[in-house]
Formats: C-alpha cells, structure tokens, sequence
C-alpha cells in the first residue's frame, strides 16, 4: 500500500515487513490509550504493557534479511546501533533499574485488619542504604505496578524511534492516534448528554465526576490536551507540504476541524485546569495559524484561503457553543476567583504541602513507587481539613478523606522516587525539549508549538495528577517521540 521511491532508480521500494510489524504493535497501543479506562484496571495494563514492549522488540530481535527490507533503513544491527546510541534508552533505563531497587527493598509493608489497615516496618533485604518501598498487593498498587507502567511508556517510545523510518508510517500512526482521540471526545459528549454515570455505558464507576473512558474528568481533558498538540503539529506539518505544492487544500484544513472538537470537548470536562491550560494551547495555536497564513496570504496574494479560513473558524466556535451550558461554566470560574483569592484553604494546596512534607523525611532515593497511598495518612493527619471529608455545623468534621494521589505529580514524583529517581525522569523531559530542534528545522511555528505544548502538560501535572494514568503516560511519550521522529524524517527527506 505505502511504497517508497529510489530518487536514482525510479524504483519503487516497498516498507519492510519488520516496519509494518513495529507499526502494527504501536498501533494496537495508541489507539487502545484513548480506551482503555486509564491503565487503572489489570487487564487495560497488561495490554498496554503487551503493546509497547512488542513495539519495543519487534524494533531490535534479529530478523531474515528478507524481513529488513530492500531500502537499506532497517537492519538488526543497524537497529541496535540506534537504540544505544539513544540518551533517551540510557536515561529510562536507570530509572527502571532504580525502581527493581526499590521493588527488592521493601522497608514497610502494609497490614490490612478486618475494618482497615496500616503500614509496619521491616528490615529491608539490602540494607538500609539503598531505595526502599512499600510491600503491598500488585492489584491495588506497589513498585511492580508502577514499573510495569513505566516499561509500556518506554518501551513503546523506543520501539516506534528505532522501528519507524518512513514518514507514512509514521503518519499512519499519529493519524490512528489522533483520530482515536478525537472519537473519544465525541463520545464523552455523547456520554455527557445521556446521563449515564457507566465509563462508556459499560463500565461501572465510583467517580461521578468522569470525561469519555477516563474515570477522572481532569485525566480525560489532559489526554484530549495531548491530542489535540498532535493535531496541530500535524496541521503545520501539511500546512508546509501544501505550500511547497503549491496546493490550496489539504489535510490541514481537517486537523483544524479536529482541534475545534477536542476543545469544546475539554471545555465541556469542566475540569478547571483543561479549561485554562487547553485554551491557552488553542489560543497559542490560532495565533500561529494566523500568522503562517497571514505570511502566505502576502506572498501569494490569493483571497480564497483566507475566506475558506474565516468559515472555518466561525463554523467550528457556533457548533461548539451549541454544547456549552454556560452556568457550568460560571460555576467553574467563580469556584476558581474564590480559591485565587484564599488558595491557602484549597485542598489541592494543602495536598500538596502535605506530599511535600512526605517527601522531605526520605529525600533522596524516596519512599518508593507506588508508595504514595500508603504513606500520605501520616502526613495528612496534620492538616484537619485535608483528613476529613465532610463538615456539618452540629456534628463538626467527619469522614476520612482518602488520597490515592497529590494533585500534583512532580511532587509526589519527588515523594515516591526521591532526588535521584526524579532527576531520571526531569531528564527524560529535557531529552524531549532537546528533540524540539529537529522540528524547528521543518519549521519554525511546529517547534514553538511543541514547545508550548510540553509546557503547558508539565504545568497542568503541578496542579493535577494527570501522569498517574498509565494510558496518559503511554500516550504521551509514544505520541511526543514519533511526531518528532515525523518531523526527523521530513528533515532528512528534503
């Protein structure tokens, strides 16, 4: 189906079997992150984890030579030359060394009794001296859950950079990915409106409170933040194509479309950090779109795109208002002037100073992954209004508060992993802004905006606990990779 062309020969070259392969893994996985209820439940990690690590060694097991291709961009030891020449695999896996550490250290372990439970010291197996955790069942969470989670994440990154060397394939995938997120979108709006309080209609869950498959509205709203950076990195990557062809049209104009869903799908999640952090993407987003086409309207002089642009974002801001309940939406600001104006008082605050005593008593290698839930009553009991639930004027404060995360991921990232364990992750950050030059060199408006971007989901997980989803988790790395690898490609094509 996808073919390439040999610029000297004239002769088409077909992508190699072990392309389609890591394709067809990585497929499977984007797609499934947009359904898989968040990665929370066993079977939803298990597929995901099954998905990435296939990604990962279909990219690296030796295959028949037949298998590599004719066009002399795979080889298996051309591919394991890739892989460790990648900061990015050094970097993931010390973190995943460092957290089997911490797995074979147990330092506490939870008890459970009739009613409840509590956590108890013991004597870790490797001393004191090295990173510890907590031993608790696999089901609920400890350091194995977390690091299965974490390999899926990686895994799949690393699969797709080492595997994907054709730009179509890399297109066909980001085209799945985001298509899948938009249909998520649609459907959680579809959900909305029937009142069903099932994940999906199938699906039971606890949380009122629930966007699309995600079972957390903030968690769904920040996934459909990452899409919709995908689809805009997309839009100006066709954007750029149909100007060298000296098209007029092109699959731009649908990204657009895309872009315009996905925001009145995050708006309608009234998760007060979708909200703010996602319309600042599209509003940095319009602004750059604008500017390309100003640009392209005085050097080419042609009206018709910018009346077909015109309509374009009319049309999309009238349906989307067709959605809006405006008093939802007044209700979100006006709770967002009262904590802006006591920020003290709000719970995400106080959960945070919490986590962040937490994290102070075993500050460099932490508590351990997973560790949060079981170590966080301790330090919660020191603010009341965080411990309990509930307040009546008769009876007082009632009701224990349970926390299975901050709120805010860096910090309990710092509880969990410790100084060193953290520094592994803040440098997997830094490998992606690095990568951003290889965008900057296709252009300049796709490198500001994936910049942007990264920005914009670093600061929504001070706020949020969006990374403890292992589907964000997988998505993100996985989508952030291969439309920089795209871009790479496009680079080295011209």
């Amino acid at each position: 189906m996808f073919r390439a062309v040999n610029k000297r020969e004239n002769v088409a070259i077909p992508i190699s079997r072990r392309e389609w392969l890591v394709s067809s893994f990585a497929c499977f996985t984007l797609v499934f992150t947009a359904w898989s209820f968040g990665g929370y439940r066993d079977w939803t990690l298990h597929l995901l984890f099954f998905g990435g690590v296939g990604t990962f060694l279909a990219s690296i097991l030796p295959f028949p030579l037949a298998w590599n291709g004719y066009d002399r961009q795979q080889g298996n030891l051309k591919n394991l030359k890739r892989l460790l020449f990648q900061p990015f695999f050094w970097v993931s896996l010390c973190f995943l060394i460092y957290i089997l550490i911490q797995y074979a250290n147990p330092s506490l372990e939870q008890v459970k009794g009739e009613r409840t439970w509590w956590t108890e010291a013991i004597t870790p197996p490797l001393g004191i001296d090295f990173p510890s955790s907590v031993r608790a069942d696999y089901s609920e969470m400890n350091a194995l859950r977390a690091w299965v989670g974490h390999v899926s994440a990686f895994a799949l990154a690393l699969g797709i950079w080492i595997g994907i060397q054709r730009r179509k394939t890399a297109l066909l995938l980001l085209w799945a990915f985001v298509a899948s997120g938009v249909l998520m979108g649609f459907v959680a709006i579809l959900h909305k409106f029937s009142g069903s309080s099932y994940l999906l209609w199938i699906v039971e869950c606890t949380n009122e409170n629930l966007w699309g498959s995600f079972a957390y509205r903030n968690q769904g709203a920040a996934y459909l933040i990452l899409v919709s950076l995908i689809s805009g990195l997309l839009y100006f990557f066709y954007l750029k194509r149909s100007r060298e062809q000296l098209k007029e049209g092109g699959p731009h104009f649908l990204c657009f479309l895309f872009i315009f869903l996905l925001f009145g799908s995050i708006c309608l999640a009234l998760s007060k950090g979708g909200i703010i952090l996602g319309s600042s993407l599209i509003v940095f987003f319009s602004f750059l779109a604008f500017l390309q086409h100003v640009v392209n309207l005085f050097k080419s002089g042609t009206w018709v795109l910018s009346f077909v642009f015109l309509v374009l974002m009319i049309t999309g801001s009238l349906f989307m208002l067709q959605f809006f309940n405006l008093k939802e939406v007044e209700h979100r600001v006006s709770q967002l002037q009262s904590i802006s104006q006591n920020p003290e008082s709000y719970s995400r605050t106080l959960s945070t100073k919490a986590t962040w005593d937490m994290a102070q008593d075993r500050l460099l290698y932490g508590w351990g992954a997973g560790a949060f839930r079981y170590i966080f009553p301790i330090y919660q009991k020191d603010y009341e209004s965080l411990w309990y639930q509930y307040y009546n004027k008769k009876k007082g404060r009632h009701g224990r508060q349970v926390y299975h995360y901050a709120h805010n991921d860096w910090v309990q990232f710092l509880a969990e992993y410790g100084i060193i364990g953290t520094s592994f992750l803040v440098l997997l950050f830094v490998i992606l802004v690095v990568l951003s030059f290889k965008l900057f060199q296709v252009s300049v408006l796709a490198g500001s905006f994936y910049l942007f971007g990264l920005a914009v989901i670093a600061l929504h997980n001070f706020v949020d606990f969006i990374f403890s989803s292992p589907s964000y988790w997988v998505a993100f790395f996985g989508s952030a990779l291969l439309v920089v690898k795209l871009y790479r490609l496009e680079f080295k094509n011209h």
